[in-house]
This record gives structure tokens, sequence and C-alpha cells, in this order.
């Protein structure tokens, strides 16, 4: 399996390229008649979350104002660390007919090369055009082993060569420590007030070890540039315009000190952002765009490689 990152550059419906990332969760996207698979799907959620994967269905998947055939299916395939396919046909009138909605997701499943765990039952034959791929063939008795076994294959194949000996979270708190800086605890109702600038868009807040700078930390890994871009944007017009309100807020004796305002003003004038973006390519893509039309606020983009180097070169 090819474990390098790689998005998806060309919409098979002919859309805009989604820059989704392949493989991208520890997810596994499960294709099956909605009606007819209560028994196999009860077992393959418990098997996939004690071994942490998360069971992803298009049933259960909500797309309000987006294209449902993007966003509940064909994206969450894309990230998805393996699929399962249940290739069980309908019985219409005593006759077998395989089931469109679950052929066409196995189709992207193949399309977009991944990993695929197809069952079928033991009673039922494969359409033409998928017989002569490998398929296990499954009895209700016998169904919990054989899935539980290739689930455990399919994990063993599809995850990380060399797998990181700390958590992303571990890995981005000690970058933090290495620029001098600390997640701000939030004890008092200035950092908290200041949190709530940036928490509606998924930001974090950060602080210098003496307690006098701020910064605001995204973490956008899971996000395409343009939406972490639409993210920064909005939190900088959130800061400017806050700045902006600060003689109005004096005169209306929302600020009671005069001195304060000037003291507040500087504060919110010396806050950073910073972007942690998945790819060294999305990372690039940022600062162009930032270079091009500036936020008003300092911005540095950051890519997860790049964190792993600064650790890499600590000491």
């Amino acid at each position: 399996m090819d474990k390098r990152i790689r998005r998806n550059e060309f919409c098979v419906i002919g859309l805009p390229r989604c820059d989704f990332v392949f493989s991208s969760t520890r997810t596994c996207f499960v294709g099956y008649a909605f009606r007819e698979s209560t028994l196999e799907m009860n077992i393959l959620r418990n098997l996939l979350g004690t071994r942490g994967i998360q069971a992803v269905e298009a049933a259960e998947a909500l797309a309000p104002g987006q294209s449902a055939f993007c966003a509940k299916i064909c994206s969450k395939i894309i990230v998805s660390q393996f699929c399962v396919v249940l290739v069980n046909n309908d019985i219409v009138n005593g006759a077998e007919i395989p089931n469109a909605n679950v052929n066409m997701e196995y189709g992207l499943m193949l399309g977009f090369n991944k990993y695929v765990i197809p069952f079928q039952r033991e009673s039922q034959t494969l359409p033409f055009n998928v017989a002569g791929l490998d398929t296990v063939k499954y009895s209700n008795q016998s169904f919990e082993l054989k899935a539980s076994r290739a689930i455990d294959t399919a994990i063993a194949a599809t995850s990380q060569d060399a797998p990181s000996q700390f958590s992303p979270d571990q890995i981005i708190s000690a970058f933090v420590l290495s620029k001098r800086l600390l997640f701000v605890p939030l004890t008092n109702e200035g950092d908290k007030n200041l949190f709530q600038f940036g928490q509606p868009l998924g930001f974090n807040l950060l602080m210098t070890f003496d307690g006098m700078r701020y910064v605001f930390f995204g973490n956008f890994t899971a996000l395409r540039p343009e939406i972490a871009l639409w993210r920064l944007r909005t939190l900088a017009d959130i800061i400017r315009e806050r700045v902006a309100s600060l003689p109005q807020r004096l005169s209306m004796g929302m600020i009671a000190d005069p001195k304060a305002l000037t003291n507040v003003e500087r504060f919110l004038n010396d806050l950073q952002i910073w972007l942690l973006l998945t790819s060294d390519d999305d990372r690039e893509i940022a600062k162009q765009a930032i270079q091009t039309s500036p936020v008003g606020v300092p911005v540095q983009v950051l890519s997860l490689s790049e964190i792993r180097s600064t650790l890499q070169n600590i000491g």
C-alpha cells in the first residue's frame, strides 16, 4: 500500500478538486443495503470499535446544504483507512438482484484503490463484474469469526509502517513547549473571553511562559487549505473589529479606565495566529494566499513535517 500523503485531485463527477487526503482517518467506510444487514452491521460496528476504528455509514451521515454523494459517500471512502462492503443481493419476487447503491460504492472503493473487504452470504451469487474478485463468503454463524480475522488483516496492511512513538496530541504539545508557549488554562475571565474569540472557529489559545503574549493556534490538519484560510480570515476580522470598537466601548462606559484602553489595544495588537496544516504543499498554498491578501494580523503557517523536524533537532 502507498502510504505517502495523497490527495484526491480529480472529482469523479466533474466537480472542482476536493483535496481530501486518502486514508487520513481511523475509519472504515461500510457499504451495505440498509434494510438487509442488521446482524452484520451490529457485529461490524462492535469489531471495528473495539479496535479503535470508527465505522462510517452513508445511512447515518447528515449533509445539509451539501452534495449528499460527495459528503456522505465519496469523501468518506477517500479518507477511510480501509473499507468493507456487503455485496448481498436484494430479493425481489424470489429473484436475486444486485443492490445498485452498494455496487456503486464498491466501484468507488476499487477506483480509489482502497483496501476493501468484500463479504457475501454463502447462499448468494456475485454479479458477473465482481465475480473474479476474492470475496469472503459467510453464514450467520460464521460471519463474526471471518469478519474479525479479515479486519485484523486489513488493519495490519493499512497501518503506518513506522508508528509514531507519540500521539499527534503529544507531538503538538511538545512542539508548543519547544516554542516556549503553554496552553492557556482558562482560569480567569480575561483568558476565557479571549479564548471565545477563536473557539467557534476551532482555535486553541496559547501564551508565552511569562504570560504576556498570546497566540491563537489552529490545528487544521483535517481540513483543506481554503477552509483553514477562511477560519483564519474570520478570526482576524474578529480581532481587528474588536480593536476598532475600543474607543466606542470607552465612550459607552464598557471600559472604565482610559488608561486601560491603551493597554487592551496594545494587547490585542500583539496577538498572533498560527495555522497547522497537513503537508508542506498545503503550507505553501496558505502562505501564498496570505502574502497575496494579508489578514492584518501576524500569521505563522506550519506543516506536520515541519513540526516533526523541529522536534528532532531539539537538543
